[in-house]
């Protein structure tokens, strides 16, 4: 019996193991990072403070990167 319950869990589409996107963790706290990096860059940017500006946008892009590569991700990290 053991057997044919995962030959079963195996046999599921990949549509039917996925979940939507705002039910990831790791979608939300990209958001979380996207905003507050950009906030801090537009204040920056505002100040002058270019150093800071670079730091922050390179954050922002982070954020969407890690975004970018939630949705393409296929295997699990195990």
């Amino acid at each position: 019996m053991a057997t044919a319950a995962k030959v079963e869990i195996a046999s599921k589409s990949i549509a039917e193991e996925t979940k939507p996107f705002w039910a990831s963790q790791t979608i939300w706290s990209s958001v979380a990072v996207i905003g507050s990096s950009a906030a801090g860059a537009f204040l920056a940017w505002r100040s002058g403070d270019f150093a800071a500006f670079g730091a922050a946008f390179t954050a922002v892009l982070g954020g969407l990167t890690a975004i970018v590569g939630r949705v393409r991700a296929v295997t699990p990290i195990g």
